[in-house]
């Protein structure tokens, strides 16, 4: 069925969004969102984002009032995901950005929806959260930039492996209770950072970050055996790591002075002495009442460059 073309029809911008551009159509004619998908024959005044929506519309109807081909306006719709590893797009707009969207209020990019998205591709400006925080450290921005190159790799070359790996990184943190696996789509931006982090961490040293977060908590100990007894070797060694934490701790509580000091003709400290240290460093630098991904984050970079130990 042909309809007549809409009387106003502004160009799509490059990546915008299916339902962004419809949501502008239906403002430069002067209809709801609502009306304007009866007319176009979307159903139910829903506008499909994903490529693997649009099956149901009418697309005779569609392109001939939009004056767009078939596959100019598939073009517009996110990736289907259903089959990945996990999930790389949000199903909501959770950042924008804000050079972009005064220019063209209303506006929203298909990139703007990943989860390793930082910055615009169309201005290079850096996208800001609905919810911004306060203040950000440079090593958190630098530590969840690490992280989303990492997941936009890893999505890019199909890496199965790393995939799995960020996806049970996530799970931890969720199960620690500082996040969940929808954290990287978080309107709150301290959130996602947090996120984007714990991926990057989990990607390259994730041992001592789990044995800090661990660290006398046997409850947790037990539920990440509970829900991931294929990787009860790799629990066991954070627990023994964690243990090792709690008796230098406990030891400079009882002396007052720093345990684990070198001694005459031993040439480094083992691994659970430069862990203590890091995170003693870390606390030093960040406060006590830094949040426990941020110390996370330092005191993994401060071991790694000092000790070299890999996980």
């Amino acid at each position: 069925m042909n309809v007549k073309p809409l009387p106003f029809r502004p160009p799509p911008a490059r990546d915008e969004l299916l339902s962004s551009w419809i949501g502008r159509l239906a403002k430069a004619n002067h209809c709801s969102v609502e009306e304007l998908c009866g007319y176009l024959g979307l159903g139910q005044g829903r506008v499909p984002e994903r490529i693997n929506d649009p099956g149901e519309m009418d697309w005779a109807r569609l392109c001939s009032a939009v004056q767009r081909t078939r596959n100019e306006i598939a073009a517009m719709t996110l990736p289907d995901t259903v089959h990945h590893a996990v999930r790389y797009v949000s199903r909501h707009d959770f950042q924008y950005c804000p050079g972009c969207t005064e220019q063209t209020p209303g506006l929203a990019l298909r990139h703007w929806r990943f989860a390793w998205s930082m910055t615009c591709e169309t201005c290079g400006q850096s996208l800001a959260a609905k919810h911004p925080a306060e203040a950000v450290s440079d090593r958190l921005l630098a530590r969840a930039a690490r992280g989303a190159q990492v997941w936009e790799t890893a999505v890019a070359s199909n890496d199965l492996r790393r995939l799995r790996r960020m996806d049970l990184t996530l799970s931890i943190v969720s199960i620690l209770g500082v996040g969940n696996s929808a954290s990287v789509f978080s309107m709150n931006e301290l959130e996602r950072l947090m996120a984007l982090a714990a991926v990057g961490v989990g990607m390259t040293r994730p041992l001592l970050g789990a044995a800090i977060m661990l660290r006398g908590n046997g409850q947790v100990v037990r539920e990440l055996r509970r829900v991931f007894p294929q990787h009860r070797r790799v629990i066991e060694r954070v627990r023994g790591l964690s243990r090792d934490l709690d008796q230098q701790l406990t030891g400079l509580r009882e002396t007052g002075h720093p345990t684990g000091q070198e001694t005459h003709g031993m040439s480094r400290p083992n691994a659970s002495e430069s862990a203590l240290r890091a995170a003693r460093q870390a606390i030093s630098e960040l406060g006590h009442d830094a949040n426990r991904q941020a110390l996370l984050a330092r005191a993994d970079a401060i071991w790694t460059r000092s000790s070299g130990v890999k996980s």
